[in-house]
């Protein structure tokens, strides 16, 4: 067994921070995780996701409020995950100044250590986010911002990429961290995709960059990079395949808008749209014939529109083409 821990400060009293781990609002920061249980030595919590499945099993162990939770917990989302041992999760929170210091740490196997170890801080930053005003402030909307400017993301702009998704990508939800966007480029299993950490997504994205084989954009604000797109021919992009189940003899010639992820300060001020024409044009420029994007049916937060938002499509002429269980397909001739 491996042990490791993670910790973070919180601008919060500590009866804050405990409610924030043992409230049914916990889903709020949790990876939108619903608890199904009660809260009390000896029972047993399962976490739900979206659609009621268990994506995670606790049992209660020690409950000493309002600073101490240990849990024996059993991650049931992934099969690999799934067939290990339970491991120990030990929750503390202490007074630190006008505020607490929140510490999580683990005993657990190899691979879960793993993984608790590259999400750890990005859990604990959610925790913070949503229950520290200082942490807020940090990411509200700027009342206005400069001129915007799109760049291909060559080779030579790869420190811009990994200080966008290391900093401000997802910084408004950091549970999201540790996609890099590698979702479009997937050629895993399901199961193998599950396993996978931030520092794999962001090592491979790196050499899809460098290797010419990932098409991406960034938007720039004052020589800041504040936006993102993916894009580019369907059929290159196997995540895209995947997801959405296409068929590649009919997305010849298709071209795929694929991902818009926009820092949250700069949102609602036309970064996204700047991405969108900007992709347009360079598909065009390739002969591409017909765009195609997935913006979502229905929308329950900001960071869900990173498929694009449907009336920004609608706007730029794309009309729908077909349904999905979660999605629109949208097409535009070009």
């Amino acid at each position: 067994m491996t042990r490791g821990s993670k910790e973070v400060r919180l601008d919060a009293p500590v009866e804050v921070a405990w409610s924030a781990l043992v409230s049914p609002e916990r889903r709020r920061w949790y990876y939108r995780l619903a608890p199904d249980g009660e809260f009390a030595e000896g029972r047993t919590i399962r976490w739900l996701d979206a659609g009621g499945i268990p994506a995670e099993e606790s049992e209660i162990v020690e409950l000493k409020a309002p600073t101490r939770l240990v849990m024996q917990t059993r991650f049931l989302y992934a099969p690999a995950f799934a067939k290990q041992p339970p491991h120990t999760l030990t929750w503390e929170i202490a007074r630190a100044g006008k505020g607490c210091r929140v510490r999580m740490s683990w005993d657990a196997t190899e691979m879960v250590a793993g993984l608790l170890d590259s999400e750890g801080d990005n859990l604990l930053q959610a925790l913070r986010l949503e229950h520290d005003a200082v942490a807020q402030a940090e990411i509200a909307r700027l009342p206005s911002i400069g001129d915007i400017t799109v760049q291909d993301v060559t080779p030579d702009r790869l420190a811009d990429y990994w200080a966008f998704f290391d900093h401000d990508a997802f910084r408004d939800y950091p549970g999201w961290q540790s996609c890099y966007c590698m979702e479009t480029h997937r050629t895993q299993t399901d199961e193998e995709w599950a396993v996978r950490t931030a520092d794999d997504n962001r090592r491979d994205m790196s050499k899809g960059i460098t290797s010419g084989t990932v098409t991406g954009l960034l938007a720039y604000v004052d020589g800041k990079p504040v936006g993102w797109s993916n894009y580019g021919e369907t059929t290159r992009l196997n995540g895209v395949m995947h997801r959405f189940g296409l068929n590649a003899a009919e997305q010849q010639g298709v071209g795929s808008l694929a991902c818009f992820v926009i820092a949250a300060p700069y949102r609602h001020h036309g970064v996204a749209t700047a991405l969108l024409d900007a992709a347009l044009e360079r598909l065009r420029a390739r002969g591409v014939r017909v765009a195609e994007a997935y913006p979502a049916r229905k929308q329950d937060s900001p960071q869900g529109n990173y498929r694009g938002p449907l009336q920004m499509f609608l706007r730029a002429g794309f009309e729908p083409y077909r349904e999905t269980d979660r999605h629109l397909i949208v097409r535009k001739t070009l």
